[in-house]
């Protein structure tokens, strides 16, 4: 009797401390008295209650947070989706100006939208948001679009190696990082672009205005296939403003594939600029390219060397060398991507050694 008593005890006090010495099955219990097999059996079966509650808790707030995402997802996607459907419901608008529109032929509009974050030890942060858009309008048998927004970004690429050290950050009015009002002049390109000759010789001729400056604006690009497998593509650029005068864009580029998803890219670059002075300057990029499958699409990964400077009395100046890597993916959905570069160039016109320069885009396509 008294081992019964001593063995009560000590299911007592294993109870207060919670230890799972209950979890013992009732052949390990002494089979002297009942009473003993039923706590232990009791403290079991509230352990496993305990553990059941709280799993079934767990899912249920993994569910709540589950259903909640999707809501959030759907609201993106429903906003995304409805601001894109303004936006074609405005070119169609538009394009009913000009005459019958034709349900076979809608017109379209593409805006592109960027936020550009830079820095480097020299110059610091600097902020830059950027607007691209395009409405082409069938009325017009396919002759006249119009575009706006940021005008440069049709000459830069966006795989790194640019065509001169515009991706390091350059000091803003007043050392701000976001100088409000340069963006604004930069994103307020305005013009009807004329492409009867697109197709037939690879001529586009812009006509409008940016800011206080009015400019007329023509490009041509001539693509040819050459031998061992390279694809050659020569493009001009000439503008005139009002205000920015003369400016030119020179390039060439040749681009060799080694597999389907890779491919080695030279390309060179030559501008011009003239507003109270000449200016001539030269660039040229060799790296490598690799397409790679994501969630969302294709992932770009591009590296290699960029080289550039300027040109003096005919002769050719080297100023900038370095090594460049570029990466952009669609994240999340497949219009938002993510894009960084990291170069690692120097600048003997300013007097600027090798140093590390970093970028980031993020853009969202409609």
């Amino acid at each position: 009797m008294k081992t019964v008593m001593r063995f009560d005890v000590t299911v007592a006090i294993l109870m207060l401390i919670g230890m799972p010495a209950m979890a013992q099955t009732p052949d390990a219990l002494p089979s002297e008295d009942g009473s003993a097999v039923d706590v232990a059996q009791a403290a079991t079966q509230s352990i496993d209650a305990d553990l059941q509650f709280k799993t079934a808790n767990k899912e249920a707030m993994a569910e709540q947070a589950a259903d909640e995402n999707v809501k959030q997802l759907e609201w993106v996607d429903a906003n995304h989706q409805e601001f894109r459907g303004w936006l074609q419901k405005t070119a169609h608008r538009m394009d009913g100006w000009f005459g019958d529109t034709n349900p076979n032929e809608p017109a379209r509009a593409s805006l592109r939208v960027m936020m550009d974050t830079t820095w480097n030890e020299y110059d610091g942060t600097t902020v830059k948001p950027r607007v691209r858009g395009k409405i082409k309008l069938p009325t017009l048998e396919n002759r006249l679009s119009i575009v706006f927004g940021d005008d440069s970004l049709d000459d830069i690429p966006s795989d790194g190696g640019v065509m001169s050290d515009d991706r390091v950050a350059t000091p803003n009015a007043e050392d701000r990082r976001f100088d409000r009002r340069q963006a604004r002049e930069d994103n307020s390109s305005l013009a009807l672009r004329w492409s009867k000759f697109r197709r037939a010789a690879g001529i586009d001729v812009d006509l409008g205005v940016r800011s206080d400056d009015v400019f007329v604006r023509a490009k041509y690009d001539k693509s040819w296939q050459l031998s061992h497998d390279i694809h050659a593509r020569f493009e001009q650029m000439y503008r005139y403003g009002s205000s920015s005068e003369h400016t030119a864009l020179t390039t060439l580029e040749f681009v060799q594939p080694q597999s389907q998803s890779r491919q080695i890219v030279s390309r060179s670059h030559l501008y011009y600029a003239h507003k109270d002075q000449e200016d001539l300057d030269w660039s040229s990029s060799l790296f490598q390219q690799h397409a790679m499958p994501v969630k969302h699409g294709t992932a770009e990964l591009s590296y290699g060397i960029y080289t550039g400077g300027n040109i003096v009395d005919k002769n050719p100046n080297l100023n900038t060398y370095g090594p460049y890597v570029s990466y952009r993916q669609p994240v999340w959905r497949d219009w938002l991507f993510l894009q960084g570069d990291v170069s690692y160039y120097n600048n003997k016109t300013e007097d600027r050694d090798h140093h590390v320069a970093l970028f980031s885009r993020v853009e969202v396509v409609f």
